[in-house]
């Protein structure tokens, strides 16, 4: 099968070289990303990569032990055609996808993934969860892979920006020092509360804890960084979920905020 290419497909590459992102070591700010994307979606895989002219390049993954993979069995080659989430519920059955590298090597058997859309409107790469088995998202986790592939966008600009700044830094990237991402957990189950703290400690995040949406706000207030998510259950003693997160969102107008709820 012939190689599907996007519109501008030189000028996509060019866009790419640019970043100067391939091949650069590993950074704490993909990393976390890249995790998020994994917890969000309840996938065993997520990845962050980017799609140079004959390769995958994976620059952040969660339960791949991958390097880069060949553009024309990748999943990515199809993501950056579009601008929208392209969901593969059962790659067996789509004949773009029977000779994937990932689903005859790793046994792939669901991808959701976002293009990376960055400077002049090309889409660079790709953030995609994976499982081995069916799997089904929500319309919430699909969004919420949305707003993290947005965050990403940034951080590319942000990259180039201070390479303008600093030329000098175009001959060493060296990786991101900067604090891990905080998450902040609402739940008035004790044990329930402290069971996702320990889960989200241990992919590498900060965890915030409150029992109930008054503590939540006050965490908020007193809390200087980014707060990437918020977990919280919608049934809750003073605030329920969604007027704490409504509060939440006034008190941080700067913060784009991951929500996620459930009932108990």
């Amino acid at each position: 099968m012939q190689l599907p290419l996007p519109e501008g497909e030189t000028s996509r590459l060019e866009s790419l070289t640019d970043l100067r992102i391939l091949d650069t070591s590993r950074e704490q700010v993909f990393d976390d990303v890249a995790r998020l994307a994994a917890l969000i979606c309840d996938t065993p895989i997520a990845v962050i990569d980017f799609v140079d002219e004959h390769r995958v390049w994976f620059k952040a993954k969660v339960g791949l032990d991958l390097d880069d993979i060949p553009r024309d069995r990748s999943f990515s080659t199809h993501t950056i055609l579009q601008l929208d989430v392209l969901i593969v519920p059962d790659p067996l059955s789509d004949e773009r996808f029977t000779s994937n590298f990932l689903v005859t090597e790793i046994g792939i058997r669901f991808y959701a993934g976002i293009p990376l859309i960055a400077v002049k409107g090309h889409a660079v790469g790709t953030l995609a969860a994976m499982d081995r088995v069916p799997h089904l998202l929500t319309a919430e986790q699909i969004d919420s892979l949305k707003i993290l592939a947005r965050r990403i966008v940034h951080e590319l600009e942000l990259r180039g920006t201070r390479e303008v700044r600093s030329p000098q830094q175009r001959l060493h990237l060296a990786p991101s020092r900067q604090p891990s991402a905080s998450i902040l957990l609402v739940e008035d189950n004790d044990n329930l509360r402290n069971l996702l703290q320990r889960t989200f400690e241990g992919g590498g995040f900060s965890v915030l804890s409150a029992s109930d949406g008054a503590e939540a706000l006050r965490l908020c207030q007193q809390h200087h960084g980014a707060i990437i998510l918020t977990v919280s259950d919608i049934v809750m003693p003073q605030l329920n979920g969604l007027q704490m997160m409504e509060q939440i969102r006034l008190a941080r107008p700067k913060d784009e905020v991951l929500v996620y709820h459930w009932l108990c």
